[in-house]
């Protein structure tokens, strides 16, 4: 998701004319509040009480941040891949950058059976 708030940012800034028209926080309010909007979901997109409680968690230690003064510009235009952390509906699904119960080898070896049917 982060690649497309990227790739969102950029064509606005194209389109607007300007990088100051169109910045990482507001890529990041249309990608939450935004988008739960255009759903029809107001307990979605916004950190609150009573609101969804999903939550997407990452760290912003490695090289390619290095120099980044404001972490919501970093995250969205830096190249950050995956969450660290991820709540949702108020329940941890990833921690550590890996899903929590889900047997990766198992998820593998299936994976790697579906794809050799499509070689």
């Amino acid at each position: 998701m982060i690649a497309e708030l990227r790739s969102a940012l950029m064509v606005q800034r194209l389109n607007l004319g300007s990088a100051a028209a169109f910045t990482a926080r507001d890529a990041i309010a249309l990608a939450t509040t935004g988008s739960a909007a255009c759903l029809g979901r107001p307990e979605l997109g916004r950190i609150a009480v009573g609101a969804q409680a999903d939550l997407a968690l990452f760290t912003l230690d490695d090289l390619r941040f290095s120099g980044a003064h404001d972490p919501i510009a970093a995250l969205v235009l830096c190249g950050a891949q995956g969450a660290d952390r991820v709540m949702v509906a108020g329940r941890w699904r990833v921690e550590g950058g890996l899903p929590l119960g889900v047997d990766l080898g198992a998820l593998r070896h299936a994976h790697g059976k579906a794809a050799a049917r499509f070689a």
